[in-house]
C-alpha cells in the first residue's frame, strides 16, 4: 500500500493504480482506494470530480474516505459541498468523528456561514468533542472567520486546552481586524507567560502584520527571533520576510535573504521581482527575470505583472512583446490584471496600436483596465479617442473613478480641449460625486496653462477649495514664463520655493525664469542659494532597449562601450541637422535649465541625443527608434529630434515625464503642444 501511495504523485500514475486496482480485483479494499482518493481529493495536482466518480463505486466507504471527500470539498472553490457529504454521510449511517468536524468547520468559515457553524457547535457539545483541541481550534477559527470575534474570543478564555495553533487562529483573527498591537501583545504573552514557541504559522501571520504597518523594526525584531528557533530555514516563512524587507524598503536585507536561499520558488522570485521595480530598480528587475529563466522557473501570473510593469516604466517594449508571447505559449493563466497590466505595457512602451488590440480582446474590462487605455491614448495625445472611449465604458456600466478623470483630464490637456476638461470636471463632482484631489486641480490648472489661459488659472487656483501645493504653482510658473508674464512669474517662482524650499527643480524654475530676461546676476543668485543648501539636481536619464536590453544614458555619458562610435555620431547628426537647417540651438537654457537637464558640457550631449545616436547606429534602416525620459524633453532637443526625424527618415518615438512624442518626417505628433 505504501508503494500505491508514492506512486499516485500525477493524474497519469494515479490512473494507471486505478486502472490495476479494477484489474486485480482490489478495489473493494477500502485501505487501497483511499490512496487513489487522498491524491485525487487533495492534491493540488488531482481532480475533485474524478475523486466523486471513484467514491459512488465504493460499497462501503470507510470514516477516513469521507472525511478525505469532505475535507477535499471544504478547500475547494465549492466548500459546501463539502456540507452535502457530511449529511450524506449521516444518512448513511456513518457518525462523524473527532477529524470531521474541524473540516465540516472549515466550510462554515469558507462560506462563510456562522448560523450552520452554530448548529455544528451545538451537536459537537451534544457528542462531547468540545475538548478535543483540533476541534476547538477549528469552532475559534470558524467564529473568526464569520464575523462572531467574541464567540471566538470567548472559546478561547473558557478553554485551558491551548496549544500552538490555538494561539495562532487567534493572533490570525486580530492581524485579520486590523488590530496589529493587540496581535503582537497575544504573541508575546504566548512566548513569556504560557511558554509556547511559535512556529512558521505565527511567524507568517506576524511578518504579514509587519508588511501592512510598514513596520521595518519591528519586523527585523522577528527576523531576528526566528533565526534564533530556526523558522527561517522555512521557505516560507524566509519568503514572507523577504516580502516584508521589499516592501518596507530594505532591498538590501531582501538581496541578502534571496542569495542565501538554498531554494527559491516562484513567490521568491516575484518577491524580489516585484521588490525592485516598486522601489525604481526597473533594469534591475529585468535582468533578475532573465537569471530566473535560466534557472528554468516558471514565472506564474503575478511574476509577469511585475515584470510587465518594469518594461512599461522602461520602454522595453521587446521585452513586453516577448512576455506576451510567454504567455500564449505557456498558457498562462491571463485574468483581468495580467491583460491590463499588457495594455498599460503596450501604452508606455510607445505602441498604442498594440494596447487597443489587446483592450478589444478582452471580455472582461475593470476600472483599471479603462484607465489604462484612457491614460495610455492620453500620453500619446489621443484626446478625442480618449473621451469617446470614456464614453463607451459609461455605456458598458463601468463606474468611474478619480484615476480616469486624471487621464481624460490629460487628455483634453494634451490637445488643448480646454471646454471639454472644464466641462468634465463639473461632471466629476455633480454626476459621478467624486471629489476632486489635489492631483484634479492640478490637471485642471496645467489644461488653462497649456492653452496660455494664464490669468484663467491663477484664477481657478485662488478659488480652489484647498489650498495650492508646490505643483500647481510651478505648473502657473512655468506657463507665465513662455507667456511673457515676468511680474507674475517672479512672484510666483518666489512663493514656489518656500513651499518647497528643498526642490532642485524650483529654484531651476526661477533660475530659467531670470535667464530668459537676461537678469544674469539674479539668476546666478538663485543657483549659489540652491548650491549653499546642498540640493542636487536630478540627473537627466534616457532608455533605449536594444534586442531585449535596455541601454541607459546620462547627459555627457562616457560610460557605454560604444562611446567612441556614439559621439561620433552625435556629431554626424549635428552636421546633417545644421545642412538641413530648420534647428536653432536654444542658447538661452545651456547654462540654467537644470530641472530638465543641465548642460554638462553643451546641448548635444543631452542623454535623449546620446540615445537616438545609439539608436540610428544599432538598428535596421527605417525602423522606428524608441527612447524614454525621465524628464520632461527641452525645446532644443525636441526641435533637434524633429529634424533628425526628417534627415534620416527614421521614426523616433520619445516618451517623456509628460506625455509621447512620435516624430515623423520633421513634425511631432505633439503638434508643439507639450
Amino acid at each position: 500500500m505504501d508503494l500505491l501511495k508514492n506512486h499516485c504523485t500525477t493524474m497519469k500514475k494515479t490512473k494507471q493504480a486505478h486502472a490495476v486496482l479494477l484489474r486485480n480485483h482490489l478495489f473493494d479494499e477500502n485501505v487501497a482506494v483511499s490512496k487513489l482518493i487522498s491524491f485525487l481529493a487533495l492534491s493540488e495536482l488531482g481532480d475533485l470530480n474524478y475523486a466523486r466518480k471513484i467514491f459512488i463505486q465504493i460499497e462501503n466507504p470507510d470514516m477516513f474516505i469521507w472525511n478525505t471527500m469532505i475535507r477535499g470539498h471544504a478547500k475547494s472553490h465549492s466548500p459546501f459541498e463539502a456540507i452535502s457529504f457530511y449529511y450524506f454521510m449521516i444518512q448513511s449511517g456513518v457518525a462523524p468523528d473527532n477529524f470531521t468536524y474541524p473540516f465540516v468547520l472549515m466550510a462554515c468559515a469558507r462560506f462563510p456561514k456562522l448560523e450552520l457553524g452554530r448548529r455544528f457547535h451545538g451537536e459537537i457539545v451534544r457528542i462531547g468533542l468540545e475538548s478535543d483541541v483540533f476541534v476547538l481550534n477549528s469552532l475559534i477559527q470558524m467564529y473568526a472567520n464569520c464575523g462572531s470575534f467574541d464567540a471566538a474570543r470567548r472559546l478561547f478564555d473558557e478553554n485551558p486546552l491551548r496549544d500552538v495553533v490555538t494561539w495562532n487562529v487567534m493572533i490570525g483573527a486580530y492581524i485579520n481586524r486590523g488590530l496589529y498591537e493587540q496581535a503582537f501583545t497575544w504573541f508575546e504573552e504566548m512566548i513569556q507567560f504560557y511558554n509556547i514557541r511559535p512556529d512558521a504559522v505565527t511567524m507568517l501571520s506576524l511578518v504579514s502584520a509587519c508588511t501592512q504597518l510598514g513596520n521595518l523594526e519591528r519586523g527585523r525584531l522577528l527576523h531576528s527571533y526566528s533565526k534564533e528557533l530556526n523558522l527561517d530555514k522555512n521557505l516560507r516563512v524566509a519568503n514572507a520576510f523577504l516580502n516584508m524587507y521589499c516592501k518596507c524598503g530594505d532591498l538590501e536585507s531582501a538581496e541578502e535573504i534571496f542569495y542565501r536561499l538554498p531554494e527559491r520558488d516562484v513567490l521568491t522570485w516575484t518577491s524580489m521581482l516585484s521588490g525592485l521595480a516598486n522601489s525604481g530598480y526597473f533594469q534591475e528587475s529585468l535582468g533578475l527575470f532573465r537569471q530566473m529563466q535560466c534557472e528554468k522557473i516558471r514565472p506564474d501570473e503575478v511574476t509577469l505583472v511585475s515584470v510587465l510593469s518594469a518594461c512599461a516604466q522602461t520602454g522595453a517594449l521587446e521585452q513586453g512583446k516577448y512576455i506576451h508571447l510567454f504567455i500564449d505559449k505557456y498558457k498562462v493563466n491571463c485574468d483581468i490584471v495580467l491583460k491590463t497590466a499588457l495594455v498599460d505595457m503596450y501604452a508606455k512602451c510607445g505602441n498604442i496600436d498594440f494596447a487597443l488590440q489587446v483592450f478589444n480582446k478582452m471580455r472582461v474590462r475593470n476600472v483599471f483596465t479603462w484607465n489604462a487605455i484612457i491614460g495610455g491614448l492620453a500620453m500619446h495625445g489621443h484626446g478625442l479617442q480618449a473621451i469617446l472611449l470614456f464614453e463607451q465604458m459609461k455605456v458598458d456600466a463601468v463606474m468611474p473613478d478619480d484615476v480616469t478623470f486624471i487621464g481624460l483630464f490629460c487628455a483634453c490637456s494634451h490637445v488643448g480641449l480646454v471646454n471639454e476638461g472644464l466641462k468634465m470636471f463639473r461632471a466629476m463632482k455633480e454626476r459621478f460625486q467624486i471629489e476632486p484631489r489635489m492631483e484634479h486641480y492640478g490637471c485642471m490648472v496645467d489644461l488653462l496653462c497649456r492653452a496660455r489661459l494664464v490669468d484663467d488659472a491663477l484664477t481657478f487656483i485662488e478659488n480652489m477649495p484647498i489650498k495650492a501645493n508646490s505643483v500647481l504653482w510651478a505648473t502657473l510658473l512655468g506657463a507665465c514664463r513662455i507667456g511673457g508674464h515676468f511680474e507674475l512669474a517672479e512672484k510666483v517662482g518666489k512663493r514656489v520655493i518656500e513651499l518647497e524650499p528643498d526642490s532642485c527643480g524650483r529654484y531651476v524654475q526661477l533660475s530659467n525664469l531670470y535667464a530668459g530676461a537676461c537678469q544674469w546676476d539674479n539668476a546666478l543668485k538663485i543657483r549659489n542659494q540652491m548650491k549653499s543648501k546642498g540640493i542636487e539636481k536630478t540627473p537627466g536619464c534616457t532608455w533605449i532597449e536594444l534586442n531585449g536590453m535596455v541601454h541607459e544614458f546620462v547627459a555627457g555619458d562616457r560610460s557605454h562601450l560604444q562611446t567612441e562610435e556614439i559621439y561620433a555620431m552625435v556629431e554626424e547628426m549635428c552636421q546633417r541637422v545644421n545642412l538641413a537647417g530648420g534647428h536653432v540651438s536654444g542658447t538661452t537654457d545651456v547654462l540654467f535649465d537644470i530641472e530638465e537637464e543641465e548642460k554638462e558640457n553643451s546641448l548635444f550631449l543631452h542623454s535623449e541625443k546620446l540615445a537616438i545616436a545609439f539608436g540610428l547606429m544599432s538598428t535596421a534602416l527605417c525602423s522606428p527608434i524608441r527612447i524614454v525620459k525621465n524628464l520632461r524633453v527641452c525645446n532644443d532637443c525636441h526641435s533637434f529630434v524633429k529634424v533628425i526625424s526628417k534627415v534620416f527618415n527614421r521614426e523616433i518615438i520619445a516618451r517623456d515625464r509628460s506625455r509621447f512624442h512620435h516624430f515623423r518626417e520633421g513634425s511631432c505628433s505633439c503638434m508643439d503642444f507639450w
